[in-house]
């Protein structure tokens, strides 16, 4: 396979087009952002270990019949994936309670834990910060509210649907579908992550559609340590994850060398999943 021109480049990675009109080669960059991308870390080699563990995620989903975008390994920093529409939207699944939602939730005390899956959209806005997405059934379309106060006429901020944005779900049945799927996914990773003595927290991720294939919803981006919320022995003060950067109040070069540190743990964990009994 041959890497051709430059399809798009976000923060974190670059989308280039290849030899075939399907398939896409996605890169990882070697950076960091927290606050929307106005604060960013280079860390040398977080490109390989982001793939590696994006890589090794994906493996699993697809050994247990999750449909991904993912197609192989490419070389040490990208990955061959199948093109994908992509569904403007941030999934988030939640075991226990950290980080925004104790903001919408003041009552909700940090780390209880969820015996029912939390899923939740955000709009991947950066101007609105990616605002939570609430379904409205009778109007058939999604009602946004500011994600970082509790859901009321005083944080909503207007309706959106598949009539401005057409990749977005256009009806509950699609809704449920992602729902559904967000779900599984967590299940197959948890279980993963508890058989190696880690709790996973919550996760983020991505789906889009086939070009040609609106009825079929993929599981697509990345699922790498930017991803989720993890502790190892489910302890919280071992964290391994963004969170610890997100954390930080200055970058010193001891700060630098922790983090890559969780980066390059997290990586050569996730390359046992494929041998453990799920």
């Amino acid at each position: 396979m041959e890497k051709k021109e430059k399809l798009t480049e976000g923060k974190t990675k670059i989308i280039w087009r290849t030899d075939d009109p399907n398939k896409v080669i996605i890169e990882n960059k070697s950076i960091l952002t927290k606050g929307d991308g106005a604060v960013s870390l280079v860390l040398e080699n977080k490109d390989v270990y982001s793939t590696e563990t994006t890589s090794n995620c994906f493996l699993l989903l697809n050994k247990k019949g999750i449909l991904t975008h993912f197609i192989k390994r490419f070389d040490k920093n990208s990955f061959v994936a199948f093109l994908l529409k992509m569904i403007p939207i941030e999934i988030v699944i939640r075991r226990i309670a950290f980080g925004s939602i104790l903001k919408r939730n003041p009552t909700l005390k940090e780390g209880t834990f969820f015996e029912d899956l939390i899923v939740e959209f955000f709009l991947k806005n950066d101007p609105l910060h990616d605002p939570i997405m609430i379904w409205n059934e009778e109007k058939q379309c999604f009602e946004l509210f500011d994600a970082k106060k509790p859901i009321s006429s005083e944080s909503y901020l207007g309706e959106i649907s598949s009539k401005n944005i057409p990749l977005l779900p256009k009806n509950k049945e699609e809704v449920e579908k992602i729902f559904n799927i967000a779900k599984n996914v967590f299940l197959i990773l948890e279980k993963a992550w508890r058989m190696l003595n880690v709790t996973l927290v919550d996760l983020k991720i991505e789906c889009g559609y086939f070009p040609e294939r609106r009825d079929l919803i993929v599981v697509g981006d990345v699922i790498d340590n930017d991803s989720k919320r993890i502790w190892e022995k489910g302890d919280k003060k071992l964290m391994k994850d963004k969170q610890v950067f997100r954390d930080l109040t200055e970058i010193t070069e001891e700060n630098k060398r922790k983090i890559l540190e969780n980066y390059a743990w997290v990586a050569n964990q996730t390359k046992k999943f494929l041998t453990l009994p799920i």
